[in-house]
């Protein structure tokens, strides 16, 4: 009867014990820089700040993992005491780049013995100019490698908001063709309304139309954009425009990509028609370790000038602003 009861003492000491040491893990603030640039490149400069949040002195290590190279560039190891200001942790150009743009991404891993863990992912950049005398300068900057969960891909064209603001406060974008040009037309895909990650293709073969599309940078080693789904339909004429979000259509679309379609029997002959994708995926700013998405500037020439020819082919009845 004593051993039992000794048991039950110990067991009840353990279930009082327990929820103090899950309370007692690490805890640490680690405040991020988001974009800086090295004052040259032999200087270091703060990628973010730690602060000891804990009412104990802890120890903090923090590793810099070459998502290229696959390996540890720089390890440290270092005190945090109780009530300390927080502390900057210093980079410096891993690796010395050699091509105007070029890129390496990084990643950092911030751990204490206590349990604490936070992973940050950078990517460095290499810009380089001349001066005066034609020296060449190198200037690197490194920036957050932001990473975007479930956001929406569409190929270039008008904004729906644009058009009609009532139907939708998402950017978004839909692609007026011809097709009865035949042979290829692409248009850029574009995620976010911010970076462009592929492209898309629409072959026209007599009565027949493929579309199809890359993603930039697929099947390159480290490619990390993640597709989650994808969607895409016709419409005959902007009228016939009702829901855009393809969850909540009562049907689903009668197309697919790499599928064959008949400008006949599937859009009535009408070879003046607007295209609608709307894929979703994840994606890193930086898509493999080596390379970065391009930035979608909307308003440049080139997409000024293919997007008034686009709009030259709705009804005349849309009114779109132009200056978007």
């Amino acid at each position: 009867m004593k051993r039992l009861l000794s048991l039950i003492l110990a067991f009840t000491a353990v279930i009082f014990i327990m929820p103090e040491a899950a309370l007692a893990a690490d805890t640490l603030k680690v405040v991020p820089v988001k974009e800086f640039r090295f004052s040259d490149p032999g200087a270091q400069a703060a990628v973010f700040t730690v602060e000891n949040t804990n009412d104990r002195d802890i120890s903090v290590t923090v590793e810099v993992y070459d998502q290229d190279t696959r390996q540890n560039v720089q390890t440290m190891t270092f005190p945090l005491l109780k009530g300390d200001a927080p502390q900057p942790v210093m980079a410096y150009v891993y690796k010395n780049l050699t091509k105007n743009g070029e890129v390496n991404a990084y990643r950092y891993t911030v751990k204490t013995d206590g349990g604490f863990k936070k992973i940050l992912y950078y990517a460095q950049k290499l810009t380089i100019t001349k001066d005066a005398w034609n020296n060449e300068i190198h200037t690197y900057d490194q920036f957050t490698n932001t990473y975007y969960p479930r956001n929406t891909v569409s190929s270039f064209g008008p904004h729906f908001r644009d058009v009609t603001p009532q139907l939708t406060d998402k950017w978004y974008m839909f692609t007026p063709i011809d097709l009865s040009i035949q042979g290829r037309q692409t248009f850029v895909l574009v995620a976010s309304n911010i970076y462009e990650v592929g492209r898309v293709h629409v072959d026209v073969n007599g009565d027949t139309v493929i579309v199809s599309y890359e993603m930039f940078r697929d099947g390159q080693r480290g490619y990390t954009t993640e597709l989650l789904s994808e969607f895409i339909t016709f419409y005959k004429s902007y009228a016939d425009v009702g829901i855009v979000e393809p969850e909540e259509m009562p049907e689903a679309s009668i197309f697919a990509f790499n599928q064959p379609i008949s400008i006949l029997n599937h859009l009535s002959g009408d070879t003046n028609v607007l295209m609608f994708i709307r894929n979703r995926i994840n994606y890193y700013r930086f898509p493999t370790p080596k390379s970065e998405y391009a930035r979608f500037w909307e308003n440049k020439a080139e997409y000024k000038t293919q997007r008034e020819t686009m709009l030259q082919m709705m009804d005349p009845i849309m009114t779109v602003d132009q200056s978007k």
